[in-house]
C-alpha cells in the first residue's frame, strides 16, 4: 500500500511540476517560414567547441527536461528517443544541431505538428552558450539519439 501511495504521489508530483513549468513559461506565438542556416552557423559551431556530453547530460537532468522530452514524450513534446535523427531532417537546409539550437534558444520558430507551443521561451536566458552546446552535443553524441526512452546512455 505505501509504494503504491508514494508512485501516486510522485506522479502527480511529476505532473504538477510539468503543468506549473508550461504556465509560467512565455512561449513565443510566431512561427517563422524562412530559414537562414547561416544566422546560427557561426553560434553553433562556437556552443560546440569542447562540449562536454556528460556535462550535457547532466543539464538535462537538472532542467528536467526529461518530463516533458521522456516521461510525457508524445502528449507534450516530442521524445528525446531517435532525435538525432529527426534532428537532421526536420527543418532544412538547418543542420542537426543548428536544428537543435533553434528549438532551446527559439521553441516556437518551427514546431512539430501535433504539438503545441509548449517548449520554456526562457532557456536562452536560462543557459549559457557553452551549456546549450553541451545539451546539443549530448543530444546527438549516440546513433538514433537518447536510448531506450530514458535520458541516460546505456553504458551508464
Amino acid at each position: 500500500m505505501e509504494v503504491a501511495l508514494t508512485a501516486a504521489l510522485l506522479i502527480i508530483v511529476g505532473i504538477v511540476f510539468a503543468v506549473a513549468f508550461v504556465a509560467t513559461s512565455t512561449p513565443e506565438a510566431t512561427t517563422s517560414s524562412s530559414i537562414d542556416p547561416q544566422s546560427y552557423a557561426t553560434e553553433v559551431a562556437a556552443v560546440l567547441i569542447g562540449a562536454s556530453v556528460s556535462e550535457g547530460e547532466a543539464l538535462i537532468e537538472a532542467n528536467q527536461c526529461g518530463v516533458c522530452h521522456v516521461s510525457w514524450a508524445g502528449r507534450v513534446a516530442p521524445s528525446f528517443v531517435g532525435v538525432a535523427d529527426r534532428a537532421v531532417t526536420r527543418r532544412p537546409p538547418l543542420t542537426a544541431a543548428q536544428y537543435l539550437y533553434e528549438s532551446i534558444i527559439s521553441p516556437g520558430a518551427y514546431l512539430v505538428e501535433g504539438y503545441a507551443n509548449a517548449m520554456p521561451a526562457n532557456f536562452a536566458d536560462r543557459l549559457t552558450q557553452a551549456e546549450i552546446g553541451r545539451i546539443i552535443a549530448y543530444l546527438l553524441s549516440t546513433p538514433g539519439g537518447i536510448i531506450g526512452g530514458d535520458v541516460r546512455h546505456s553504458s551508464s
